[in-house]
């Protein structure tokens, strides 16, 4: 009974191998991509900004927003240079941006006009974010912000100049936004930033000669929106897993 018992998986095993020895061979499995935010990068953007200001006489007996506010607003873009570091779905980097604007505005309070334009902002932040996809990461960001300020007094009825100041302020900045690799080497994003430079005395310059000196403390918020591309060098984007 046992002879025949052996005798019969002997000569399946064997039909099983004549059956295996007769299908054709299926080539190797090729490893899959891997996509990869490890890397630095280069790039430019364009967006929109506005900047919130209220500006106060310290001199004056009741100072609270005597001298009203206003809204500088325009377009902006720039470039930015970062790197970034992946470990598992979350990414860690850092990122430096400038960005040339051109934002505007002007008011009018107790007889005279209140002008702000801003040629340039910069950033400077660390950022974390998430994948959620492999090709798709959201990310937050906070850091050092700086906006470099040209503002001017002028008379409403004589239309003469009464001062002008000229200041780099210092700051901080918070933001999120999306990325998107599109290539190995190339990604679209979006973003938002909120810069707050808090309130600071400025003084004027008038233009007589020799010239006079006054104050007047400037509260300022800037928002911004940008959308660009980055240009990814290093092992950033697809690359093959290791098995």
């Amino acid at each position: 009974m046992r002879t025949s018992i052996f005798v019969g998986l002997f000569s399946i095993l064997g039909i099983c191998s004549a059956v295996a020895a007769d299908m054709p061979l299926k080539a190797p499995i090729k490893p899959l991509p891997v996509v990869s935010w490890t890397g630095c990068y280069v790039g430019a953007n364009v967006g929109g900004g506005w900047a919130d200001k209220t500006y106060n006489d310290p001199l004056a007996a009741f100072p609270d927003n005597i001298l009203g506010s206003h809204t500088a607003s325009g377009v902006l873009g720039g470039g930015q240079v970062g790197c970034d570091y992946q470990v598992g779905r979350w990414v860690f980097g850092a990122q430096g941006a400038a960005e040339a604007a051109d934002l505007n505005a002007t008011h009018l309070a107790l007889g005279d006009f209140y002008s702000t334009h801003i040629p340039w902002l910069a950033m400077a932040t660390v950022r974390v974010g998430y994948a959620v996809t492999p090709n798709l990461l959201l990310f937050g960001r906070a850091g050092a912000a700086w906006v470099r300020d040209h503002e001017t007094k002028v008379d409403l009825v004589t239309g003469l100049l009464e001062g002008t100041a000229n200041v780099t302020r210092s700051g901080w900045t918070a933001g999120a936004g999306a990325e998107y690799l599109i290539s190995a080497r190339w990604s679209l994003f979006a973003d938002y930033s909120y810069m707050d430079f808090g309130t600071r005395q400025t003084i004027y310059v008038t233009p007589d000669v020799p010239p006079a000196f006054f104050p007047l403390d400037i509260r300022q918020r800037v928002q911004m929106v940008r959308v660009g591309v980055n240009f990814r060098f290093g092992p950033a984007g697809p690359v093959v897993a290791k098995y």
